[in-house]
């Protein structure tokens, strides 16, 4: 199994002026530091999409975003889904040679190249023996749209 790194990394998010600890955020955190774009644009997507997937009844991800919303934007945006959910694999078995958006349990994040960013160290899990959270798939893509394929 690979040990992952971590990097404290809140995608922009202070800078954009959004505060608050216990926030459900972390798909629009998630997608702008894997793409490089700004966590204001990334949340302004994310809640156009919500409103016209929901036919208006929901406008905000401020709750949290729906898994098909980030499912549209990702795909249309040339991401590519793993689904690992009935492997039994784990955070630490994501790919380490590129950029990937990890989809677990009640929580989305980003690995680049093996380090996990993310505003807490996500890569501990409490409810699994081996200590890594259970990973049930993860978006990546070969070359990124906004130049970040390293």
């Amino acid at each position: 199994m690979n040990q992952l790194l971590f990097n404290k990394d809140d995608g922009g998010r202070a800078d954009a002026g959004y505060k608050g600890k216990r926030v459900a955020d972390c798909t629009p955190r998630a997608i702008a530091i894997a793409t490089g774009m700004g966590y204001r644009e990334t949340r302004a997507i994310l809640d156009e999409l919500n409103a016209e997937m929901t036919g208006g009844l929901e406008s905000s991800t401020q709750n949290g975003t729906p898994s098909p919303v980030s499912h549209r934007y990702l795909t249309d945006e040339g991401w590519t889904l793993t689904v690992t959910r009935n492997e039994k694999k784990y955070l630490n078995d994501v790919p380490q040679d590129r950029i990937v958006i990890a989809v677990l349990s009640r929580h989305v994040v980003t690995v680049i190249h093996g380090t996990v960013h993310d505003t807490w160290d996500s890569r501990v899990s409490r409810k699994t023996r081996n200590g890594s959270p259970r990973l049930l798939g993860y978006y990546s893509q070969r070359r990124g749209s906004y130049g970040h394929w390293r």
